[in-house]
């Protein structure tokens, strides 16, 4: 395999993960909301969002995955301000547990 098509197929991979990543994370959080389960929000999420943040701006780098990395850049800020918002309800409702 040549070192271009390498590249891009690497870089692909990373805007597909990035993506993939995302899409999955949201499905969890929407089912625990959904079965009335207590989604944890914690340091294990914190980190699959950086590494979606991470895959997506890797994959925006080349012109033929920017698309996927754009993608994943959107879906990890969309995870951190949905995370923000539910805090900011959350709170709202009940300021001491």
């Amino acid at each position: 395999m040549e070192l271009g098509a390498l590249n891009k197929f690497i870089f692909n991979v990373f805007g597909w993960a990035s993506v993939s990543l995302g899409l999955w994370t949201l499905i969890i959080i929407n089912s625990w909301i959904i079965i009335g389960y207590d989604a944890p929000l914690t340091i294990s999420f914190k980190t699959v969002i950086i590494l979606i943040f991470i895959f997506g701006i890797l994959a925006a780098i080349p012109k033929s995955s920017r698309a996927l990395g754009k993608w994943g850049i959107f879906l990890s800020c969309y995870l951190v301000i949905f995370m923000i918002v539910i805090f900011m309800v959350g709170w709202s409702i009940t300021p001491f547990p």
